[in-house]
């Protein structure tokens, strides 16, 4: 009993837990990063050549996503149906990683790819040593993704320039780090 006042009042059962979930967090990337390599690789023809593949295979990421409830206590299989959502979320990249490519924008992907992975971290560090609550930002936050959903869909209609596509670009980097610090320290 008294092992486990310790280890409450010193915080290491949340920073173990914590320490799991980005384990499981950089376990899914890697699953992700082979699903995009098997579909860039493997099925990038049937993808491109159908597209109700791709509706296929998004509708399939939508049921595990609205089933994971169901799901997500039962173990072995929380485990391998969150390995298989990774893998699909890789797998449907392909086109988007062909498509990039074959415009000679490649290098994009890469910075992309190294501006997310600085952004959580640096949100990571910010959540995890501020003394800042976070969770009192859940309206803004929702309120702000609401936004951007419907800035995006208004673009669809109505393309925007290149200074409203970098405000826009700016406001999804400044929400994905608010969602990142409240997630982390949520957990």
């Amino acid at each position: 009993m008294e092992n486990s006042q310790i280890l409450v009042s010193s915080g290491q059962i949340s920073s173990t837990y914590l320490g799991r979930v980005l384990t499981l967090f950089g376990l899914a990337l890697g699953v992700s990063a082979f699903g995009a390599y098997i579909g860039f690789n493997y099925a990038l023809v049937y993808m491109m050549g159908s597209p109700f593949i791709m509706i296929g295979i998004m509708l399939l990421e939508l049921a595990l996503i609205l089933s994971a409830s169901k799901w997500m206590h039962l173990r072995p299989l929380n485990y391998f149906l969150f390995a298989f959502f990774a893998f699909l979320s890789g797998f449907t990249l392909a086109p988007i990683i062909y498509m990039a490519l074959q415009s000679g924008n490649g290098e994009i992907l890469y910075r992309a790819l190294a501006a997310t992975m600085v952004t959580f971290v640096a949100a990571g560090l910010i959540a995890w040593n501020t003394n800042i609550n976070m969770m009192k930002f859940q309206g803004f936050l929702s309120m702000s993704l609401i936004g951007m959903i419907v800035v995006g869909l208004i673009g669809l209609f109505f393309p925007f320039g290149s200074m409203m596509e970098a405000i826009y670009s700016f406001g999804g980097i400044l929400l994905f780090a608010g969602y990142s610090m409240y997630d982390i320290q949520q957990m």
